[in-house]
């Protein structure tokens, strides 16, 4: 699997909010790159990025990093451990996300978010479930 196997700009309604697309995967570090433009709607009084919405754009990664790295198969979050490092302003931010280990179902992944001058602002961990897609459940799984 590789990112000629993904679209630019993924086209599901949560990439689309977080103004999402693929920018690289290196297969040998099970690593994804992604960027972000995150709308004014995730700012917070302070007028930076709502801490809990930079969830999203982790997740999101880390989910690629699984994509790409299970030869495809969908990942579902078990949990995710979130450290907020400094304020993100709105607009680009990029992710970087590892497939850390990988067993026959569970998958550990971390993540770690960029602003646009490079400054590490959060970063995250995860515990997913690989999945098949939804049309790929076999007969009579309810």
């Amino acid at each position: 699997m590789s990112t000629s196997d993904l679209p630019a700009a993924p086209n599901w309604p949560s990439a689309r909010t977080m103004g999402a697309e693929f920018v690289g995967y290196d297969a040998e570090s099970h690593t994804a790159e992604m960027a972000f433009d995150l709308p004014e709607s995730f700012a917070n009084m302070r007028g930076t990025v709502q801490g809990g919405l930079l969830a999203g754009p982790l997740d999101e990664a880390m989910g690629a990093a699984v994509f790409l790295s299970s030869g495809g198969k969908l990942q579902l979050s078990l949990d995710i451990n979130l450290s907020l490092l400094r304020p993100v302003p709105l607009g680009r931010v990029t992710v970087t996300a590892r497939a850390v280990k990988g067993g026959r179902r569970v998958t550990f992944v971390e993540s770690e978010l960029f602003d646009k001058d490079g400054k590490l602002c959060a970063r995250a961990t995860a515990t997913t479930m690989t999945t098949e897609w939804p049309s790929e459940k076999p007969e009579g799984d309810g």
